[in-house]
């Protein structure tokens, strides 16, 4: 019988904030995972890769926090 590990998905929390023209992301657990977008979504979709490709974790799931100025655009 072989026993496969089930890989659990990991969390992982996401800060976004805005600069002049882009949407400015950083992974809180690793500060060595940071990247930006055009939109908040290109923003998200780019931090996803990162994570991928630094921490070699695939799929991973995001809290995503809105910096206060942020929030009130939205």
């Amino acid at each position: 019988m072989v026993m496969t590990k089930k890989k659990r998905m990991q969390t992982f929390t996401v800060e976004i904030e805005k600069d002049e023209k882009f949407y400015i992301v950083q992974c809180v657990e690793h500060s060595n995972c940071f990247t930006q977008g055009r939109t908040i979504e290109e923003a998200i979709h780019n931090i996803k890769e990162v994570i991928e490709l630094i921490l070699n974790i695939k799929h991973p799931k995001l809290n995503v926090i809105l910096k206060d100025a942020l929030v009130d655009v939205l």
